[in-house]
Protein backbone atom coordinates (compact mmCIF):
# COMPACT_ATOMS: atom_id res chain seq x y z
CA UNK A 1 0.00 0.00 0.00
CA UNK A 2 3.41 2.43 0.02
CA UNK A 3 5.77 3.71 -1.84
CA UNK A 4 9.04 4.54 -1.23
CA UNK A 5 10.62 8.19 -1.82
CA UNK A 6 13.35 8.72 -3.62
CA UNK A 7 13.69 11.96 -1.36
CA UNK A 8 16.39 11.32 1.74
CA UNK A 9 15.83 7.74 3.48
CA UNK A 10 18.79 8.45 6.01
CA UNK A 11 16.33 7.76 8.71
CA UNK A 12 12.81 7.09 7.50
CA UNK A 13 12.16 5.95 4.37
CA UNK A 14 9.28 8.14 2.58
CA UNK A 15 6.65 6.72 1.50
CA UNK A 16 4.37 8.65 -1.17
CA UNK A 17 2.11 8.91 -4.08
CA UNK A 18 3.10 9.81 -7.66
CA UNK A 19 2.20 13.52 -8.54
CA UNK A 20 2.09 13.04 -12.67
CA UNK A 21 -0.35 15.89 -14.03
CA UNK A 22 -1.71 17.75 -11.41
CA UNK A 23 -0.70 21.66 -11.96
CA UNK A 24 -2.61 23.43 -9.40
CA UNK A 25 -2.87 27.23 -10.53
CA UNK A 26 -2.54 29.70 -7.32
CA UNK A 27 -5.96 30.49 -5.93
CA UNK A 28 -5.69 34.42 -6.24
CA UNK A 29 -6.89 36.02 -2.60
CA UNK A 30 -10.12 38.20 -3.47
CA UNK A 31 -10.22 40.18 -0.71
CA UNK A 32 -8.16 43.89 -0.67
CA UNK A 33 -5.63 43.72 1.77
CA UNK A 34 -6.70 45.37 4.94
CA UNK A 35 -9.83 45.85 3.87
CA UNK A 36 -12.57 45.03 6.45
CA UNK A 37 -15.30 42.37 5.12
CA UNK A 38 -18.26 41.82 7.62
CA UNK A 39 -20.53 38.54 7.38
CA UNK A 40 -24.15 39.01 9.01
CA UNK A 41 -26.24 37.16 9.43
CA UNK A 42 -24.39 34.05 9.97
CA UNK A 43 -24.54 30.68 11.92
CA UNK A 44 -21.16 31.29 13.72
CA UNK A 45 -19.85 27.74 15.05
CA UNK A 46 -16.18 29.28 17.11
CA UNK A 47 -14.40 25.90 17.72
CA UNK A 48 -14.77 25.69 21.52
CA UNK A 49 -17.58 23.60 21.58
CA UNK A 50 -19.97 26.45 22.86
CA UNK A 51 -23.27 26.52 21.18
CA UNK A 52 -23.61 27.67 17.56
CA UNK A 53 -24.88 31.49 17.99
CA UNK A 54 -27.57 32.21 15.24
CA UNK A 55 -27.73 35.34 13.16
CA UNK A 56 -24.39 36.66 14.00
CA UNK A 57 -22.34 39.21 12.43
CA UNK A 58 -18.65 38.49 12.28
CA UNK A 59 -16.27 41.90 11.48
CA UNK A 60 -13.05 40.72 9.66
CA UNK A 61 -9.76 43.30 9.17
CA UNK A 62 -6.37 43.42 8.68
CA UNK A 63 -6.39 39.50 8.14
CA UNK A 64 -7.87 39.33 11.77
CA UNK A 65 -10.85 39.27 13.61
CA UNK A 66 -12.13 41.84 14.78
CA UNK A 67 -15.20 41.45 16.37
CA UNK A 68 -18.59 38.32 16.36
CA UNK A 69 -21.59 38.11 18.09
CA UNK A 70 -25.30 39.06 17.58
CA UNK A 71 -25.23 43.03 18.50
CA UNK A 72 -22.04 43.84 16.12
CA UNK A 73 -22.02 47.13 14.88
CA UNK A 74 -20.51 46.62 11.25
CA UNK A 75 -17.88 49.65 10.25
CA UNK A 76 -18.32 51.95 7.99
CA UNK A 77 -17.26 51.33 4.48
CA UNK A 78 -16.70 47.69 5.46
CA UNK A 79 -17.74 44.98 2.37
CA UNK A 80 -21.09 43.16 3.77
CA UNK A 81 -21.35 39.62 3.09
CA UNK A 82 -25.01 38.41 3.83
CA UNK A 83 -24.62 34.72 5.51
CA UNK A 84 -28.14 34.28 5.37
CA UNK A 85 -28.31 30.27 5.76
CA UNK A 86 -24.54 30.08 6.16
CA UNK A 87 -22.41 28.37 8.48
CA UNK A 88 -18.85 29.96 9.79
CA UNK A 89 -16.54 28.05 11.46
CA UNK A 90 -12.81 28.02 11.80
CA UNK A 91 -11.27 26.79 8.86
CA UNK A 92 -10.37 23.35 9.15
CA UNK A 93 -7.01 22.25 10.63
CA UNK A 94 -4.63 18.56 9.91
CA UNK A 95 -2.48 18.33 13.31
CA UNK A 96 -1.46 15.21 11.35
CA UNK A 97 -0.93 15.58 7.46
CA UNK A 98 2.22 14.59 5.20
CA UNK A 99 3.74 16.54 1.70
CA UNK A 100 5.08 13.33 0.00
CA UNK A 101 2.00 13.19 -2.42
CA UNK A 102 4.03 15.20 -5.09
CA UNK A 103 7.09 13.10 -5.89
CA UNK A 104 7.58 14.96 -9.64
CA UNK A 105 10.79 16.37 -10.15
CA UNK A 106 9.60 20.19 -9.81
CA UNK A 107 11.64 22.03 -7.43
CA UNK A 108 10.77 21.39 -4.00
CA UNK A 109 9.06 24.62 -3.48
CA UNK A 110 6.50 23.68 -6.39
CA UNK A 111 5.98 20.42 -4.61
CA UNK A 112 4.73 21.30 -1.78
CA UNK A 113 2.62 24.02 -2.79
CA UNK A 114 0.78 22.25 -4.85
CA UNK A 115 0.06 20.11 -2.00
CA UNK A 116 -0.92 23.18 0.24
CA UNK A 117 -3.33 24.30 -1.76
CA UNK A 118 -4.84 21.04 -2.55
CA UNK A 119 -5.46 20.85 1.00
CA UNK A 120 -6.80 24.72 1.13
CA UNK A 121 -9.41 24.25 -1.67
CA UNK A 122 -10.88 21.40 0.79
CA UNK A 123 -10.71 24.28 3.84
CA UNK A 124 -8.18 22.66 5.07
CA UNK A 125 -6.48 25.76 6.04
CA UNK A 126 -3.16 24.58 7.65
CA UNK A 127 -1.58 21.55 8.03
CA UNK A 128 1.05 20.19 10.63
CA UNK A 129 3.15 18.18 8.44
CA UNK A 130 4.48 15.08 10.37
CA UNK A 131 8.05 13.91 8.81
CA UNK A 132 9.31 15.69 5.57
CA UNK A 133 12.39 14.26 3.34
CA UNK A 134 14.85 16.20 4.76
CA UNK A 135 16.06 17.42 1.64
CA UNK A 136 12.54 19.31 1.61
CA UNK A 137 12.54 20.65 5.05
CA UNK A 138 14.46 24.28 3.81
CA UNK A 139 11.79 25.11 1.27
CA UNK A 140 8.95 23.70 3.96
CA UNK A 141 10.33 25.69 6.55
CA UNK A 142 10.55 28.76 3.79
CA UNK A 143 7.03 27.93 3.73
CA UNK A 144 6.31 27.73 6.89
CA UNK A 145 7.96 31.34 7.86
CA UNK A 146 5.53 32.88 4.83
CA UNK A 147 2.45 31.29 6.16
CA UNK A 148 2.79 32.62 9.82
CA UNK A 149 0.73 35.49 11.10
CA UNK A 150 1.86 38.30 9.24
CA UNK A 151 3.44 37.17 5.93
CA UNK A 152 1.34 38.48 4.44
CA UNK A 153 -1.18 37.04 1.45
CA UNK A 154 -1.22 33.35 1.11
CA UNK A 155 -2.36 30.92 -1.85
CA UNK A 156 -2.09 27.97 0.01
CA UNK A 157 -2.93 26.57 3.50
CA UNK A 158 -0.33 27.10 6.33
CA UNK A 159 1.99 24.47 7.19
CA UNK A 160 3.76 23.63 10.22
CA UNK A 161 7.37 21.17 9.87
CA UNK A 162 8.57 17.93 11.62
CA UNK A 163 11.10 17.10 9.39
CA UNK A 164 11.80 12.73 9.10
CA UNK A 165 10.38 10.50 11.50
CA UNK A 166 13.40 9.32 14.03
CA UNK A 167 13.60 5.67 14.46
CA UNK A 168 15.38 2.77 15.71
CA UNK A 169 18.24 5.03 17.16
CA UNK A 170 20.33 3.29 19.34
CA UNK A 171 21.72 5.47 21.58
CA UNK A 172 20.90 8.73 24.36
CA UNK A 173 23.62 10.69 22.54
CA UNK A 174 22.67 9.52 19.09
CA UNK A 175 19.16 10.83 20.26
CA UNK A 176 19.97 13.69 21.79
CA UNK A 177 22.34 14.89 18.67
CA UNK A 178 19.48 14.50 16.09
CA UNK A 179 17.27 16.55 18.18
CA UNK A 180 19.74 19.13 18.31
CA UNK A 181 19.99 18.65 14.31
CA UNK A 182 16.06 18.94 14.17
CA UNK A 183 15.65 21.98 16.44
CA UNK A 184 19.17 23.68 14.29
CA UNK A 185 16.83 23.29 11.19
CA UNK A 186 13.80 25.16 12.54
CA UNK A 187 11.35 22.76 12.70
CA UNK A 188 7.94 23.05 14.72
CA UNK A 189 7.96 19.70 16.40
CA UNK A 190 9.75 16.57 16.29
CA UNK A 191 8.29 13.13 15.35
CA UNK A 192 9.43 9.48 16.75
CA UNK A 193 8.66 6.52 15.10
CA UNK A 194 7.89 3.68 17.72
CA UNK A 195 6.35 0.61 16.17
CA UNK A 196 6.32 -2.53 18.33
CA UNK A 197 9.45 -4.11 16.50
CA UNK A 198 12.90 -5.06 18.17
CA UNK A 199 14.73 -2.40 16.48
CA UNK A 200 12.47 0.38 17.86
CA UNK A 201 14.30 2.88 20.21
CA UNK A 202 14.43 1.71 24.05
CA UNK A 203 12.21 3.69 26.29
CA UNK A 204 15.61 5.32 27.69
CA UNK A 205 16.77 6.24 24.09
CA UNK A 206 13.30 7.84 22.79
CA UNK A 207 13.05 9.49 26.70
CA UNK A 208 16.84 11.28 25.89
CA UNK A 209 14.97 12.34 22.52
CA UNK A 210 11.97 13.76 24.24
CA UNK A 211 14.06 15.21 26.96
CA UNK A 212 16.34 17.05 24.84
CA UNK A 213 13.66 18.39 22.04
CA UNK A 214 11.64 20.09 25.41
CA UNK A 215 15.48 21.41 25.82
CA UNK A 216 15.34 22.96 23.10
CA UNK A 217 12.01 24.58 23.29
CA UNK A 218 10.22 22.03 20.18
CA UNK A 219 7.53 19.53 21.35
CA UNK A 220 7.53 15.54 20.16
CA UNK A 221 5.27 13.94 18.86
CA UNK A 222 5.20 9.94 18.43
CA UNK A 223 3.96 7.44 15.63
CA UNK A 224 2.61 4.28 17.75
CA UNK A 225 0.10 1.81 17.85
CA UNK A 226 0.46 -0.42 20.88
CA UNK A 227 -0.91 0.40 24.98
CA UNK A 228 2.45 -0.35 26.10
CA UNK A 229 4.41 1.82 23.72
CA UNK A 230 1.91 4.50 24.55
CA UNK A 231 2.41 4.43 28.07
CA UNK A 232 6.04 4.22 27.80
CA UNK A 233 5.99 7.76 25.51
CA UNK A 234 3.77 9.15 28.07
CA UNK A 235 5.97 8.48 30.68
CA UNK A 236 8.55 9.98 29.41
CA UNK A 237 6.87 12.96 28.35
CA UNK A 238 5.58 12.49 24.37
CA UNK A 239 3.51 15.49 23.74
CA UNK A 240 1.36 14.31 20.71
CA UNK A 241 0.06 10.90 20.31
CA UNK A 242 -0.41 11.07 16.36
CA UNK A 243 -2.02 7.32 15.74
CA UNK A 244 -4.73 5.45 17.87
CA UNK A 245 -3.99 3.20 20.73
CA UNK A 246 -5.79 -0.13 18.49
CA UNK A 247 -4.32 -3.12 20.18
CA UNK A 248 -6.23 -3.17 23.27
CA UNK A 249 -8.72 -0.64 25.55
CA UNK A 250 -7.01 2.11 27.27
CA UNK A 251 -7.50 1.84 30.99
CA UNK A 252 -7.43 4.09 33.64
CA UNK A 253 -3.65 4.73 34.06
CA UNK A 254 -3.50 5.59 30.52
CA UNK A 255 -5.98 7.67 30.41
CA UNK A 256 -4.91 9.86 33.53
CA UNK A 257 -1.75 9.92 32.06
CA UNK A 258 -2.96 11.56 28.83
CA UNK A 259 -5.01 14.13 31.21
CA UNK A 260 -2.50 15.16 33.43
CA UNK A 261 0.44 15.60 30.77
CA UNK A 262 -2.35 17.16 28.89
CA UNK A 263 -1.84 15.19 26.00
CA UNK A 264 -3.45 15.32 22.49
CA UNK A 265 -4.83 12.32 20.92
CA UNK A 266 -4.45 12.34 17.22
CA UNK A 267 -6.65 8.84 15.82
CA UNK A 268 -6.36 9.03 12.40
CA UNK A 269 -9.21 6.69 11.71
CA UNK A 270 -9.12 6.93 7.59
CA UNK A 271 -4.86 6.03 7.86
CA UNK A 272 -6.78 2.50 8.91
CA UNK A 273 -9.33 2.44 6.86
CA UNK A 274 -7.00 3.23 3.64
CA UNK A 275 -5.52 -0.56 4.10
CA UNK A 276 -8.50 -2.23 3.57
CA UNK A 277 -11.20 -0.27 1.74
CA UNK A 278 -10.00 -0.85 -1.75
CA UNK A 279 -10.73 -4.45 -1.43
CA UNK A 280 -13.55 -3.07 -3.96
CA UNK A 281 -14.48 0.46 -5.14
CA UNK A 282 -15.03 3.12 -2.06
CA UNK A 283 -18.49 4.80 -2.54
CA UNK A 284 -16.29 7.85 -2.97
CA UNK A 285 -15.21 6.84 -5.94
CA UNK A 286 -18.40 8.69 -7.42
CA UNK A 287 -18.69 11.44 -4.87
CA UNK A 288 -18.26 15.27 -7.29
CA UNK A 289 -17.00 16.32 -4.11
CA UNK A 290 -14.12 13.88 -4.45
CA UNK A 291 -13.80 13.49 -8.43
CA UNK A 292 -13.17 17.18 -8.84
CA UNK A 293 -9.44 16.90 -8.31
CA UNK A 294 -9.53 13.33 -11.07
CA UNK A 295 -9.16 15.35 -14.15
CA UNK A 296 -5.43 15.67 -15.21
CA UNK A 297 -4.03 14.54 -11.64
CA UNK A 298 -2.03 12.13 -10.20
CA UNK A 299 -5.32 10.40 -8.78
CA UNK A 300 -6.11 9.00 -12.60
CA UNK A 301 -2.73 6.75 -12.42
CA UNK A 302 -4.12 6.03 -8.44
CA UNK A 303 -7.50 5.26 -9.03
CA UNK A 304 -6.89 3.24 -12.13
CA UNK A 305 -4.69 1.14 -10.12
CA UNK A 306 -7.06 0.96 -6.77
CA UNK A 307 -10.04 -0.40 -9.05
CA UNK A 308 -8.09 -2.95 -10.82
CA UNK A 309 -9.68 -6.42 -9.48
CA UNK A 310 -6.20 -7.77 -9.32
CA UNK A 311 -4.82 -5.01 -6.93
CA UNK A 312 -8.44 -5.90 -5.06
CA UNK A 313 -8.04 -9.51 -4.70
CA UNK A 314 -4.34 -8.37 -3.64
CA UNK A 315 -5.62 -6.16 -0.35
CA UNK A 316 -8.15 -8.91 0.56
CA UNK A 317 -5.49 -11.42 1.13
CA UNK A 318 -3.10 -8.83 2.43
CA UNK A 319 -2.69 -10.41 6.32
CA UNK A 320 -2.12 -6.09 7.74
CA UNK A 321 -5.13 -5.31 5.71
CA UNK A 322 -7.18 -7.23 7.15
CA UNK A 323 -5.78 -7.06 11.25
CA UNK A 324 -6.53 -3.48 10.54
CA UNK A 325 -10.12 -3.85 10.70
CA UNK A 326 -9.25 -5.15 14.18
CA UNK A 327 -7.32 -2.53 15.31
CA UNK A 328 -10.15 0.11 13.76
CA UNK A 329 -12.65 -1.37 15.51
CA UNK A 330 -10.69 -0.77 18.50
CA UNK A 331 -9.11 2.44 17.76
CA UNK A 332 -12.86 3.83 17.64
CA UNK A 333 -13.90 2.28 20.98
CA UNK A 334 -10.84 4.00 22.81
CA UNK A 335 -11.02 7.65 20.97
CA UNK A 336 -15.14 7.20 22.18
CA UNK A 337 -13.09 6.71 25.57
CA UNK A 338 -11.05 9.01 25.83
CA UNK A 339 -13.09 12.01 24.34
CA UNK A 340 -15.54 10.97 27.05
CA UNK A 341 -12.80 11.34 29.45
CA UNK A 342 -12.24 14.84 28.44
CA UNK A 343 -9.02 14.04 26.73
CA UNK A 344 -8.18 16.38 23.79
CA UNK A 345 -8.95 14.86 20.53
CA UNK A 346 -7.16 16.98 17.15
CA UNK A 347 -8.36 15.86 14.23
CA UNK A 348 -5.19 14.26 11.68
CA UNK A 349 -5.53 12.00 8.50
CA UNK A 350 -2.07 10.91 7.93
CA UNK A 351 -2.38 12.10 3.88
CA UNK A 352 -0.23 13.13 1.53
CA UNK A 353 2.44 9.63 2.35
CA UNK A 354 0.47 6.46 1.84
CA UNK A 355 -1.31 5.06 -1.16
CA UNK A 356 -5.33 6.26 -1.24
CA UNK A 357 -4.96 8.41 1.51
CA UNK A 358 -6.24 11.65 -0.39
CA UNK A 359 -5.28 15.21 0.60
CA UNK A 360 -8.03 17.61 1.45
CA UNK A 361 -10.67 15.11 1.09
CA UNK A 362 -10.02 12.45 3.92
CA UNK A 363 -10.37 15.41 7.09
CA UNK A 364 -13.88 15.03 5.77
CA UNK A 365 -13.92 12.00 5.84
CA UNK A 366 -12.28 11.75 9.47
CA UNK A 367 -14.76 14.01 10.46
CA UNK A 368 -17.11 11.88 9.50
CA UNK A 369 -15.69 8.53 10.88
CA UNK A 370 -15.42 10.36 14.39
CA UNK A 371 -18.99 10.37 14.49
CA UNK A 372 -19.97 7.11 13.38
CA UNK A 373 -17.60 6.50 16.06
CA UNK A 374 -19.73 8.16 19.03
CA UNK A 375 -18.39 11.51 19.10
CA UNK A 376 -20.89 14.29 18.25
CA UNK A 377 -20.70 16.27 15.24
CA UNK A 378 -19.73 19.68 17.77
CA UNK A 379 -16.90 17.40 19.64
CA UNK A 380 -15.51 16.58 15.54
CA UNK A 381 -15.57 20.11 14.90
CA UNK A 382 -13.97 21.26 17.89
CA UNK A 383 -11.17 18.15 17.13
CA UNK A 384 -10.83 19.58 13.73
CA UNK A 385 -10.64 23.49 15.34
CA UNK A 386 -9.63 23.98 18.24
CA UNK A 387 -8.49 20.63 19.30
CA UNK A 388 -5.89 20.09 16.44
CA UNK A 389 -4.92 23.59 16.22
CA UNK A 390 -3.64 22.80 20.20
CA UNK A 391 -1.71 19.65 18.69
CA UNK A 392 0.14 22.14 16.56
CA UNK A 393 0.34 24.59 19.39
CA UNK A 394 -0.79 27.42 16.76
CA UNK A 395 -3.76 28.02 19.18
CA UNK A 396 -3.11 31.25 20.27
CA UNK A 397 -3.99 32.53 16.91
CA UNK A 398 -5.38 30.03 14.90
CA UNK A 399 -8.15 27.53 15.21
CA UNK A 400 -11.29 29.30 16.90
CA UNK A 401 -13.22 32.20 16.24
CA UNK A 402 -12.36 34.90 18.43
CA UNK A 403 -11.62 38.52 18.89
CA UNK A 404 -8.48 38.97 17.89
CA UNK A 405 -7.25 35.55 16.11
CA UNK A 406 -6.35 34.86 12.35
CA UNK A 407 -9.50 34.65 10.51
CA UNK A 408 -9.11 31.60 9.41
CA UNK A 409 -12.66 30.61 8.11
CA UNK A 410 -14.81 28.16 6.30
CA UNK A 411 -18.36 28.91 4.98
CA UNK A 412 -20.75 26.54 4.49
CA UNK A 413 -23.84 26.58 2.92
CA UNK A 414 -25.48 24.12 5.10
CA UNK A 415 -25.24 23.19 8.85
CA UNK A 416 -22.93 20.34 9.86
CA UNK A 417 -24.15 20.40 13.37
CA UNK A 418 -27.18 19.03 11.38
CA UNK A 419 -25.03 16.75 9.27
CA UNK A 420 -21.22 16.46 10.27
CA UNK A 421 -21.43 15.81 5.68
CA UNK A 422 -22.31 19.23 5.62
CA UNK A 423 -18.68 20.60 6.03
CA UNK A 424 -18.39 19.18 2.52
CA UNK A 425 -20.70 21.92 1.19
CA UNK A 426 -18.23 24.56 0.85
CA UNK A 427 -18.55 28.40 -0.02
CA UNK A 428 -15.69 29.81 0.32
CA UNK A 429 -12.19 29.14 2.42
CA UNK A 430 -10.81 32.48 4.01
CA UNK A 431 -7.26 32.52 4.92
CA UNK A 432 -5.68 35.51 6.92
CA UNK A 433 -9.36 37.18 5.82
CA UNK A 434 -8.95 36.39 2.01
CA UNK A 435 -11.11 34.81 0.43
CA UNK A 436 -9.27 31.98 -1.66
CA UNK A 437 -10.06 31.34 -5.54
CA UNK A 438 -10.66 27.73 -6.22
CA UNK A 439 -7.94 26.03 -8.06
CA UNK A 440 -9.87 26.29 -11.08
CA UNK A 441 -9.95 30.01 -10.24
CA UNK A 442 -13.67 29.38 -8.97
CA UNK A 443 -15.44 30.02 -5.94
Amino acid sequence: MMRKSTHGAAILVGIGLVWTGLSMQSPQAQAPAGGTVAFTNARVIDGTGGAAVEGATLVVSDGKIQAVGKNVTVPAGAMRIDASGKTIMPGIINAHGHLQADMSKRTARERLSNQLRMYADYGITSVQVLGLPLEDVPDGIKLRDESRPGGGPLDRARVLIAAQSLRNLKSEQEARDWANKYADMKVDIIKMHITGSPQDMTPAVYGALIDQAHKRGIRAAAHMLYLKDAKGLLDKGIDVLAHSIRDQPVDQATIAAIKSRDVEYIPTLTRDIAQFIYEGNPPYFTDAFFMRHIPGSYYMAEMSKLKDPANQEKIKKDQTAQITKTWLAQGRKNLKTLSDAGVTIALGTDTGTNEGQWQGYFEHVELEEMVKSGLTPMQALVAATGGAAKAANIQQQIGTIATGKQADLLVLTANPLADIRNTRQIDSVWIGGRRMATTNGTR
